[in-house]
């Protein structure tokens, strides 16, 4: 009742998987829980909630998780509901989601698609202008829509 916690807090501190500072990992991980990364992963996650980068945090391969948050620093091929890139967060390649926030600060060098990009067939392209937190328009960006 008194807590200072918000509830998404108390779900990264009930069950989460820590990947510490200093430790390294070559694999993929299946996960039924929350994953945070101090350190570095060459590999995949699939996880069924959030996985956070933190700012020493270095991953290259895929991830699929319902919320992505970066921090630190990322590479390969995103699929998220949510991706957060936050004002430290590097990310470099493919992020397939419907819902991106990039903060000032942070950095993305690659290509959105919407979520469902690969499973239709046929496209077409139209140009979205990206916005920062501001709404101030900072490029702009193709994004690719199937067509059925």
């Amino acid at each position: 009742m008194f807590s200072a916690k918000t509830p998404q807090d108390k779900a990264v501190t009930k069950h989460a998987t820590l990947l510490s500072q200093g430790c390294e990992l070559q694999g993929d991980l299946v996960l039924d829980c929350n994953m945070q990364i101090d350190g570095q992963l060459l590999g995949n996650i699939r996880s069924s909630h959030a996985v956070t980068i933190s700012q020493p945090g270095r991953v290259q391969g895929k991830i699929y998780a319902s919320h992505l948050i970066i921090k630190g620093r990322a590479e390969g091929e995103f699929y998220a509901e949510q991706v957060e890139i936050l004002q430290s967060g590097v990310l470099s390649g493919t992020i397939y989601s419907d819902n991106l926030s990039i903060e000032t600060g942070g950095r993305f060098v690659g290509e959105v698609q919407a979520a469902d990009a690969g499973k239709k067939t046929g496209s077409n392209k139209s140009v979205l202008p990206l916005r920062d937190a501001r709404g101030k328009v900072m490029g702009m960006a193709t994004a690719q829509h199937g067509t059925n």
